[in-house]
């Protein structure tokens, strides 16, 4: 990218600075500073944040003179807007991901364990495998989000929109898909679930446990398939969803969690002493980072027309692919929360629910009690 934009832009100098996956704290560090970069890599969690400090650029123009709407592809398009209307980022990836619980099945062949389809096969085992010393799921809990996509994935067994029913007011916590989806995760944890060290667990430390076949299985979002498959090629799966109960497990196998595109993307300070040359870059970065995405690394494509990709897609993408040709129905992913009480809720009782030790009523009461109130507000 950088190669390309000195190429499109040949006067501007950069200065790069990873980013860390860490729920955007450095970023609203910077930003209680006074100190944002130029440029950011952001997501809905961050644009609500700077949105109400007003540290973040509406690019609506800057869109419009790149012809971002053309460039885009419907399902990326509707990434850009937020809710008022407004453009603050412009997606580098995305597209119609779905929550996704992979299985490695090396593991579970050597263990004798057939890959789960519905609740009490999927117990049974976590029990085998825990036993055994083999963490059962990799979860990385040093972040919130993923404990909520466990709960989503088991409360769309029965309400197919998910936490995104709770975002509207649509549903309580009480209601039976939510209040079953608690005591499933109460009862999966208590069994061991999770294995030791899950709230210090990082991303890169569970894809290495699964990877490694020191975890049976492994849950991030569909995009994941971009670093399993070349590490174990045939021998990680994906399983839809084995969180139901058996009479109806493969009825509602496809109402898929997650989904959708996110806002997200670069966006730019308001603040930036360059802000017309940086949000002049960004949108045209954003467009050759979505473009090398797809050239590079084989991630479906979010742009019109990308030239042809450069790497031969393992097989585990050929067959999300193939299976997402299923998908009934999407909820979304915890950063997709609109209700940012609601998103912080959700994500500070599910955590504590992750340690086995918070009750289920006290989940589901704490829990509505915070909803409702930020419903009525």
């Amino acid at each position: 990218m950088v190669e390309k934009m000195k190429e499109i832009m040949p006067n501007v100098e950069l200065e790069l600075e990873i980013a860390a996956r860490d729920d955007n704290q450095k970023l609203k560090t910077y930003a209680a500073a006074g100190n944002l970069p130029d440029i950011f890599n952001t997501n809905l969690d961050a644009i609500r944040t700077f949105q109400a400090s007003n540290n973040i650029l509406i690019l609506d123009d800057y869109a419009k003179e790149f012809n971002v709407d053309e460039v885009f592809i419907p399902t990326a398009r509707s990434m850009l807007y937020d809710v008022d209307g407004h453009i603050y980022a412009i997606p580098t990836g995305g597209g119609q991901w779905v929550a996704s619980v992979f299985y490695n099945k090396k593991v579970f062949e050597e263990n004798g364990v057939k890959p789960p389809e519905n609740y009490d096969e999927f117990l049974e085992a976590v029990k085998v495998f825990d036993k055994k010393g083999i963490i059962p799921l990799a979860l990385f809990a040093v972040e919130k989000w993923p404990g909520v996509q466990l709960f989503d994935l088991i409360a769309s067994r029965v309400n197919p929109k998910g936490i995104k029913a709770l975002d509207k007011g649509e549903a309580k916590v009480s209601d039976p898909a939510y209040k079953r989806a608690a005591e499933k995760v109460y009862e999966l944890v208590n069994a061991g679930l999770l294995g030791k060290g899950a709230f210090n667990r990082g991303y890169d430390e569970a894809l290495a446990l699964f990877t490694e076949g020191k975890a049976a299985m492994l849950m991030n979002g569909a995009w994941a398939v971009l670093d399993i498959g070349p590490k174990m090629g045939d021998n990680a799966g994906i399983l839809y969803y084995p969180f139901a109960d058996p009479e109806n497990a493969e009825e509602v196998k496809w109402n898929m969690s997650g989904g959708g595109g996110t806002i997200g993307g670069y966006s730019v300070s308001p603040y930036s002493p360059h802000k017309d040359i940086a949000a002049r870059f960004a949108v045209q970065a954003a467009i050759k980072v979505a473009e090398g995405t797809y050239v590079k690394r084989g991630e479906p494509p979010i742009i019109n027309n990308p030239p042809q990709t450069e790497v031969e897609l393992p097989a585990i993408m050929l067959q999300y692919l193939e299976d997402s040709k299923n998908f009934k129905s999407i909820t979304t992913f915890p950063w997709g929360i609109e209700n940012p009480k609601i998103k912080t809720a959700l994500e500070d009782n599910v955590q504590k629910l992750l340690t086995g030790e918070y009750p289920v009523e006290n989940f589901i009461k704490d829990t509505d009690l915070i909803i409702q109130d930020s419903l009525t507000e």
